[in-house]
C-alpha cells in the first residue's frame, strides 16, 4: 500500500453525529390524537363519497341541511365550518341540479335561508348509508356505554372550547 492510499484510508470522514432520540410527547397530547383520527377518518370517508360521485363539500352542505333543517347560509357555514363564500357556491351548484332551495327569510329580509328539497332528502338519505357503515367500522367492538361515554367526554371538550374562545 502507498503513502497515499494509507492516508486516505486513515482520512474517513468523521462520522455522522446521531439524530436525538425523540421523546414521543405527542403520544400523550390529546390535540395530536384528535387531528390523526379525524383526518384518517375523514379521508376515508372522503374515498367513498367520491366513489358515489360526491363531493366532501356537498355531503357536509347536505348533512347539515338534513340534520338541522332549514337553515341561513350563515348558519350553514357555521354547522359545517366552511368558509361562507364556499357554502354560496356550494348551495349554487345544488340548486341547479334541484337539490336544494333559497329564500328570503320570513323573519329577516337580508337573510337567506336554504332547505333541501325531496330530490335532496333523497339523495342525502342514499349517501348517509355509507357514513353509516363507515362509523360502524371505525366504532366496531366498542359498547353502547364505552360509545355514551366518548360521547360525553367529546361534548364536555367541545363545551372547554367554546368557553375559553
Amino acid at each position: 500500500m502507498t503513502n497515499v492510499t494509507k492516508n486516505k484510508a486513515q482520512q474517513r470522514p468523521p462520522a455522522a453525529p446521531q439524530a436525538p432520540v425523540g421523546n414521543n410527547w405527542l403520544d400523550d397530547y390529546l390535540p395530536y390524537q384528535l387531528y390523526r383520527l379525524t383526518n384518517r377518518l375523514n379521508q376515508r370517508l372522503q374515498a367513498r363519497l367520491r366513489s358515489q360521485g360526491v363531493k366532501p363539500s356537498r355531503w357536509r352542505v347536505l348533512s347539515v341541511l338534513r340534520s338541522r333543517g332549514t337553515l341561513t347560509i350563515g348558519k350553514i357555514a357555521d354547522h359545517t365550518l366552511m368558509e361562507q363564500p364556499t357554502v354560496s357556491r356550494v348551495i349554487t351548484q345544488l340548486e341547479k341540479e334541484g337539490l336544494a332551495t333559497r329564500q328570503v327569510s320570513a323573519g329577516d329580509s337580508r337573510a337567506t335561508e336554504v332547505s333541501l328539497t325531496p330530490a335532496g332528502i333523497r339523495k342525502l338519505d342514499a349517501i348517509v348509508v355509507t357514513a353509516h357503515h363507515h362509523q360502524q367500522e371505525a366504532l366496531a367492538g366498542l359498547s353502547p356505554a364505552e360509545l355514551d361515554t366518548l360521547r360525553a367526554i367529546l361534548g364536555r371538550i367541545e363545551q372547554n372550547i367554546d368557553l375559553h374562545q
